[in-house]
């Protein structure tokens, strides 16, 4: 579905899109594909996931106590205190997961080149070295 998008900006008004909805989506790649390909890029989807939340999540605590000080017995941090630890741990988590970001948009782009197309990429992994060796 992401990526109709991009090919209705290429072809224009005449696209018609394959797919219309998140169930039907679902519901087509099952009859086409069968159950596992439900599953594809679920390695490339985890990393990004472990990686923004991991750090999100792991470092609320630590920032939040930065931002506060040190707080009495049995006092809490205000509202504004965690929305602005809650900001800078999401930034910093966005920051360091957008390249697995990279690699999970590259890795379904890929899955979708017709049949007989050589593949860029053969996994993540090879992902994270072509793109940091050719890109930068």
């Amino acid at each position: 579905m992401q990526l109709q998008g991009q090919k209705k900006a290429e072809i224009g008004p005449s696209f018609v899109p394959k797919y219309k909805g998140m169930f039907h989506t679902i519901g087509t790649i099952f009859k086409e594909e069968g159950l596992r390909s439900l599953w594809k890029g679920i390695f490339a989807g985890l990393q990004r996931q472990i990686v923004f939340a991991g750090l999100r999540i792991g470092l609320y605590g630590s920032v939040r106590d930065m931002i506060c000080g040190k707080l009495k017995e049995g006092q809490q941090p205000t509202l504004a205190q965690r929305i602005y630890a809650g900001l800078i741990t999401g930034a910093f988590g966005i920051l360091v997961a957008c390249p697995t970001d990279v690699v999970k948009v590259r890795l379904q782009a890929e899955g979708k080149k017709p049949e007989g197309v050589p593949r860029k990429y053969n996994g993540s992994i090879d992902a994270y070295q072509k793109i940091v060796r050719d890109e930068g």
